[in-house]
């Protein structure tokens, strides 16, 4: 296979799909404005969340929005200053929400969740980080058995679509995790999930694979893809001139827009701003990746005994000032479940995770221009999502025998 391509984007999609289109035996040149894994992979929360095949957008969503709009603080906020900006979105997230459309992206979901920890074995063991792939399963904890059975109703569509989980009652999570406090009387357990000790040293562990199998990298800026006759001819950079290629793969993640407006294909992404605070002294030895169901955010246990706390969604423009008290926040919340632990070396981030209101991730080539491919909008689903947004692109470029029908994550759906 002698075929260059490009990849523009070097975060976590970006390495893995350079990596796999390495390995397949196509010179591929991999392009970033920043450091590899610098941008959204630095900060995320590591896991593999082969178990979130249910869309953001749920039934009964439209009661919610007023409640986004006037707590700040809450799992899911929406600044209202910004509100004309994502009022076009929003109306495609509710009308995503249709409990017929729900149906039919929970199984486009499922149909890339269920391959996720096969697709990334073989590039973990490529890249020797098998130390660093902890598959412990998580902990989704709820404070009672009312909280449980209303969401019990979603863990049962999970389950219809290949999820194994198990629910465990107050005892049985103690001999689990004996850190969680008797606040939490109910957990689910998801064998399948897995996380890793640090998302940044794990993309960069992929980065560094895919140097040693004969890729290379450029720091510059990609200003447009070029085309002639309808065909992609490589990329403008801004210090580098024209660098020439077969095929150009863009996943800039919330940054992809622009190449798309290029061609005249709307992706409808936007920021979907996740904040973490790091802990690397906390001094709490967990074994499995903790979920609060209630109030929507994550615990890494980090190597050490140090923690990530991730999670919460706040919609606002990608240029818009963080607002860290919605890290700040979570630290009380998570010394609720795992009790007191120390803040010493503590650090505070926000990245853009790029959404799609389907929540279905751009896995495919663009409309009316040969050559140029999406791999964009994978939300809060970039690192679980990686090496199967790779391999799926790998079969497209390289014209081999296809996995699975990609149909459903072309550009051109909106």
């Amino acid at each position: 296979m002698n075929k260059h391509v490009i990849v523009v984007g070097a975060g976590v999609v970006g390495i893995a799909t350079a990596l796999q289109l390495r390995l397949a035996g196509c010179r591929v040149t991999l392009l970033d404005r920043g450091e590899p894994a610098m941008e959204t992979s630095y900060g995320n929360a590591g896991a593999f969340a082969v178990s979130d095949v249910i869309p953001l957008a749920e039934p009964g969503v439209l009661r919610k929005v007023p409640g986004w709009m006037f707590d700040p603080l809450g799992p899911l906020a929406l600044r209202w200053r910004y509100l004309p900006s994502l009022t076009p979105w929003l109306l495609r997230f509710l009308a995503a929400s249709r409990p017929g459309k729900v149906a039919e992206l929970t199984r486009q979901l499922s149909a890339l969740l269920s391959r996720v920890n096969a697709d990334y074995a073989p590039l973990i063991a490529r890249a020797g980080l098998d130390a660093m792939w902890r598959r412990h399963g998580n902990l989704t904890l709820y404070r009672s058995e009312a909280e449980f059975r209303a969401a019990e109703a979603a863990w049962h569509t999970k389950r219809a679509h290949g999820v194994e989980w198990r629910k465990l009652d107050r005892a049985a999570l103690q001999a689990q995790a004996p850190q969680v406090s008797e606040e939490w009387q109910v957990a689910v357990e998801v064998p399948q999930w897995s996380h890793v000790d640090d998302p940044y040293l794990f993309s960069r562990g992929l980065f560094d694979a895919f140097l040693r199998e004969g890729g290379s990298f450029i720091q510059d800026d990609v200003l447009a893809t070029a085309s002639e006759a309808g065909r992609i001819v490589g990329v403008d950079t801004k210090h580098g001139g024209r660098l020439d290629a077969d095929c150009v793969v863009i996943a800039c993640g919330v940054w992809s827009d622009r190449f798309a407006h290029q061609q005249r294909c709307r992706l409808p992404l936007e920021s979907e701003r996740g904040y973490h605070v790091t802990l690397p002294n906390a001094g709490v030895a967990l074994h499995h990746f903790i979920q609060c169901a209630s109030e929507s955010f994550v615990i890494l246990p980090m190597a050490g005994g140090g923690l990530r706390l991730a999670g919460t969604v706040e919609l606002a423009h990608r240029d818009a000032a963080p607002n860290w008290q919605r890290a700040h926040i979570l630290i009380e919340r998570a010394r609720r479940i795992v009790g007191d632990f120390s803040t010493e070396g503590m650090s505070v981030w926000m990245g853009h995770r790029p959404s799609l209101p389907d929540t279905i991730p751009v896995i495919g080539p663009a409309p009316d221009c040969g050559g140029l491919y999406f791999a964009t909008g994978h939300g809060h689903l970039g690192l679980t999502l990686a090496a199967t947004t790779g391999a799926l692109l790998t079969e497209q470029i390289c014209a081999l025998a296809p996995s699975m029908d990609t149909s459903a994550y072309r550009p051109d759906r909106f």
